[in-house]
């Protein structure tokens, strides 16, 4: 199931990440490998804030939709 379909305060696990190269790099160094656990803060229109390694990164709903979870 993609990340952009998870409910708030939700806890996941990253299954598979999506996408060119340029952009699984991008996500990776933001922190969001497979195996990561993540969680859901905010969701507006598909638009998300999620908590990884105590940080909070917004993804839009295009780079959500390439994380599986």
């Amino acid at each position: 199931m993609p990340l952009s379909l998870v409910n708030e305060g939700t806890q996941v696990c990253i299954k598979k990440i999506t996408g060119k190269d340029d952009t699984i790099r991008f996500l990776n160094r933001l922190g969001l490998v497979e195996g990561e656990t993540i969680s859901i803060v905010s969701s507006c229109a598909g638009n998300l804030i999620v908590n990884v390694k105590d940080t909070r990164i917004a993804l839009d709903k295009s780079l959500a939709r390439r994380i599986a979870v």
